[in-house]
C-alpha cells in the first residue's frame, strides 16, 4: 500500500475529499518525524513503537570488488511491532 491508496481508503471509509486526507497524512508524517528528530519516541497504541537509535560505524565490503571500506555512524529509525499487531498478523 503506498500513500495514494492510503489516501483512496481513508477517503472511503470517512467520507473526506481526498485532498483532506492527503494533508491529514502528510502532517501525521510530519509529526513523527519531527518527533523522531528530538529523540521521542512514537507510540500508537495497537500498532508499534517507532525509536530513533544510533548505529554505531562499523567496517563492510563491497560485494562487487571485495574491497573493505567504512560504513560510518548513523541514526535509524527502529520500528517495533505491538503485541496486537503480532497476533493479527500471525
Amino acid at each position: 500500500m503506498n500513500k495514494q491508496e492510503l489516501c483512496n481508503y481513508i477517503s472511503s471509509k470517512t467520507k473526506l475529499p481526498k485532498s483532506q486526507c492527503l494533508n491529514v497524512i502528510d502532517n501525521a508524517f510530519d509529526a513523527i518525524t519531527g518527533a523522531l528528530k528530538k529523540g521521542q519516541h512514537v507510540r500508537m497504541i495497537g500498532f508499534g513503537t517507532w525509536k530513533k537509535m544510533r548505529r554505531k560505524a562499523r567496517k563492510g565490503r563491497n560485494p562487487q570488488t571485495g574491497k573493505a571500506l567504512n560504513i560510518p555512524a548513523r541514526n535509524v529509525a527502529k520500528f517495533s511491532m505491538s503485541e496486537h499487531l503480532y497476533n493479527t498478523l500471525n
